[in-house]
Order: structure tokens, then sequence, then C-alpha cells
């Protein structure tokens, strides 16, 4: 049997992906070697990921890969030896990563519903950087049937906030 090692530290929902909290507080508070960015969308807009590259503190390698591929390099026993943050932009994502690799130790929400959707009605907010659809209830809450630890926290300096009070 292999032995349960968390080369995952780390899986968030942040609809900007990597940004100021994610490339700089988080990496760093977590002390990470790797980045994962699981995205299908952003694949094809080269620009977005080379933007984003800038944005990742020298000494850590970002990866931008689809959701398949990233459930593909977190379940290689080669990764075991990397200290990973995995990032997506929505639950919906994070619900199919978590139902396909077991060794995640924590899902944080950071920030959601904002971005890119100036349609805001029809959302309900669950802190002052999680706004979500109805949709997006039903993922969270079959994500909390994961058992895994689900935490509402923008930064670690942030109250840790659990999910299951929210919904």
């Amino acid at each position: 049997m292999r032995r349960m090692i968390f080369l995952i530290s780390l899986l968030r929902v942040d609809d900007r992906l990597i940004h100021g909290q994610v490339a700089v507080v988080w990496s760093r508070y977590l002390n990470v070697n790797r980045i994962v960015v699981a995205n299908d969308e952003i694949l094809d807009n080269k620009v977005q990921i080379m933007a984003l590259k800038m944005s990742v503190p020298e000494g850590i390698k970002p990866f931008f890969v689809s959701l398949d591929k990233a459930i593909q390099l977190l379940n290689n026993p080669k990764s075991d030896k990397l200290k990973i943050m995995v990032v997506v932009n929505k639950p919906k994502d994070a619900l199919k990563i978590a139902k396909k690799v077991s060794n995640i130790p924590l899902i944080n929400l950071g920030n959601y519903g904002r971005v890119g959707s100036e349609d805001m009605k029809g959302k309900k907010q669950l802190s002052k950087n999680i706004f979500i659809t109805p949709d997006d209830e039903k993922d969270l809450k079959k994500l909390l049937e994961t058992n895994i630890k689900i935490n509402v926290q923008p930064v670690p300096t942030d109250p840790d906030v659990q999910l299951s009070s929210l919904l």
C-alpha cells in the first residue's frame, strides 16, 4: 500500500487564478515549489498565461494544464517530492479534482463570483469574497460530501471559516 503523502498543500478556488494573494501570500505561507493552474479554458489564451506567469515569485514553477492533465499529474507518484498548490477558478472544477485525487488536505475558497460577472442577480453571498449561483451551491455541497476540509479564507491571516458553517 502506498503511504499517504500530502504533495498537494492546498486546492484553491479563485476566479482570478494567480494574483498577489495566491502567488505571493499563499505560496510563501505554504512554502510550495509548484503552482498548478487547472483550467480547460485558459490553455488557448497565451496572453493570459504569460500575464499569470509574471505573477509567480522566483523559485516557484507554474504549470498551466487542463483539468484532466492536472488530475493525472497529481496522481503521479513522481510528484511526491513536490509541494504543490493547485488553483482552479470554479467550484465545479475543484469538485472534479477532489473526486479523482485522494491526497488533498484542504480546499480553500479565496475569491469567487465577482470577476467576469457583472450580473450579481441570483447570486448568494457567503462571505465578503464569495458569491455563488445555485449550481455553485450544489457543487459546494457535493464537495462537503468528500470529507475534505473546506474553508473560506482569502489570505492565511484571515479567520479560517469552515464552508459548512456558511451553507
